[in-house]
């Protein structure tokens, strides 16, 4: 399913200082809301709530109160399911990007991402998050992840995180690029790419690595 006009924020990390005012701006004129309402799906059961306490607290910080939690995995009833679909913008977690993606599509949410994105709704996805939202994630065998790479397909490059991290000599990209024909935008963390219908704008020291043309 394509989705003709999709609205993403894509981050490698938030923090208050280096993406928190971008986010605030972003959000409200992406969403059409001032006071948005935000949902959070972690990329792992989060029992003890660790994770989603801090980015609720990120999210108060900068306006935002009320962050929703939703695991796929605890299997809400259609009813809860629904009225968390209906939120104004999704908040994909990091972790792991191929249990991520595999818990998605056991418990049905990558078909409700789909229809969220096709009323309209915002997704911000972090790392993991922001990988999996493209046509493929091959590039997580970079950091050591097998398995399938197919991902929700709402855009055709992939997202590489915490690149100044984990690849400061970006050669391991142009080589994985033209190994693979793919497209790469490298984050840093506090880098953010959005893409808004076919548009693509890029804030930070994102580095987009083309495909080769053959």
């Amino acid at each position: 399913m394509s989705i003709a006009a999709p609205k993403i924020i894509l981050h490698s990390d938030q923090s208050i200082a280096l993406t928190a005012e971008r986010d605030q701006e972003l959000i409200r004129s992406l969403s059409g809301k001032r006071s948005p309402r935000i949902g959070y799906i972690p990329s792992t059961p989060d029992r003890r709530r660790k994770y989603f306490f801090e980015k609720e607290a990120y999210y108060q910080k900068i306006g935002f109160a009320g962050l929703q939690y939703f695991d796929p995995a605890e299997g809400l009833s259609e009813l809860e399911m629904s009225a968390f679909f209906s939120l104004d913008v999704i908040h994909l977690a990091g972790g792991e990007v191929v249990p991520f993606m595999h818990s998605l599509r056991n418990s049905g949410c990558d078909a409700r991402l789909r229809a969220f994105a096709e009323r309209g709704g915002l997704m911000l996805g972090v790392s993991a998050g922001a990988m999996l939202l493209g046509k493929t994630f091959s590039s997580v065998s970079l950091f050591g992840e097998q398995g399938v790479f197919d991902g929700m397909g709402f855009f055709d490059f992939e997202v590489v995180p915490h690149v100044s991290e984990k690849f400061p000599r970006l050669d391991i990209l142009r080589d994985f690029a033209k190994r693979q024909k793919k497209t790469l935008y490298a984050l840093n963390d506090g880098d953010v790419v959005v893409v808004s219908g076919k548009k693509i704008r890029t804030y930070g020291s994102v580095v987009k690595i083309d495909r080769p043309i053959l």
